[in-house]
């Protein structure tokens, strides 16, 4: 039992100490220069109803998003139609994943069903908003495979396939059947000295972090916002159309806060 125990310690202080001197994805962020902030790669959100944005008193789906920007459609645009102009600057409500923010959007498009809007002086505090979803997702597409020598025991059974980005800071791992569905996903995410991290599977999503410690119901959700929004962005990449079943699944935990996340 003596020897077990030291085992657990000395495993658990190497995993810190390989933490300590791995980049945090706020520092990555911080370095980054403007320019590669505001690449304006948009993010296709329509697959899900999970993104939206409320002008007057009508509310239309999102369907792309960057940091530039987003795409809209829906009937009662044409409703809109007289009342927006190109060019013109209004506030819009933007809701994602069940977080609610006001910021002004420029018209930039608006005909048949679809409009443009791009982020009009876009302050710190909208990009902090911002940022919560499309930092995770430019980080699910630059996610690449990762060789067997580099994954840990469980996942070199060839069912496995992982990727990693953003030097060791984040790492996916998917099960994949015969039928070529995943049955299984573990996605890890470097927050600070902590590693955070989900598990999907048929019985339903784990939450949690390493080093263990007790996690608020706010934290569970936060580290699976920051997990779906990884997995779309590797979605997009067309590998991963197979994960499907799986956002949906985290999605439904997200807009029905009654279910415990464990």
């Amino acid at each position: 039992m003596m020897a077990f125990r030291r085992n657990i310690l000395q495993r658990l202080r190497h995993a810190v100490a390989r933490n300590l001197f791995r980049p945090k994805l706020g520092d990555i962020y911080a370095k980054a220069s403007q320019s590669y902030r505001r690449r304006y790669h948009r993010h296709d959100v329509s697959f899900y109803e999970l993104a939206f944005v409320t002008l007057g008193d009508k509310t239309f789906r999102i369907l792309n998003i960057s940091y530039g920007g987003l795409r809209v459609r829906g009937d009662n645009l044409e409703a809109l139609a007289p009342l927006l102009k190109s060019g013109q600057v209004v506030q819009a409500s933007m809701a994602i994943m069940g977080s609610s923010y006001k910021m002004p959007v420029r018209v930039v498009a608006l005909d048949k069903g679809m409009a443009g809007l791009s982020f009009e002086r876009v302050h710190s505090l909208d990009e902090q908003f911002l940022t919560r979803f499309l930092y995770f997702m430019d980080a699910g597409i630059m996610l690449k495979a990762l060789p067997k020598g580099s994954v840990g025991d469980i996942y070199q059974n060839p069912a496995w396939h992982s990727y990693g980005g953003l030097k060791g800071a984040i790492e996916v791992h998917l099960h994949i059947d015969g039928q070529s569905e995943v049955v299984e996903a573990h996605v890890f995410y470097l927050n600070g000295l902590r590693q955070d991290f989900a598990v999907f599977t048929s019985r339903g999503i784990t939450v949690s972090c390493m080093p263990k410690r007790e996690l608020k119901s706010r934290d569970k959700r936060e580290i699976l916002v920051h997990v779906l929004c990884i997995m779309l962005g590797l979605r997009q990449v067309g590998r991963t159309d197979r994960l499907d079943p799986l956002i949906q699944g985290g999605l439904t935990k997200l807009f029905r806060p009654s279910n415990k996340t464990g």
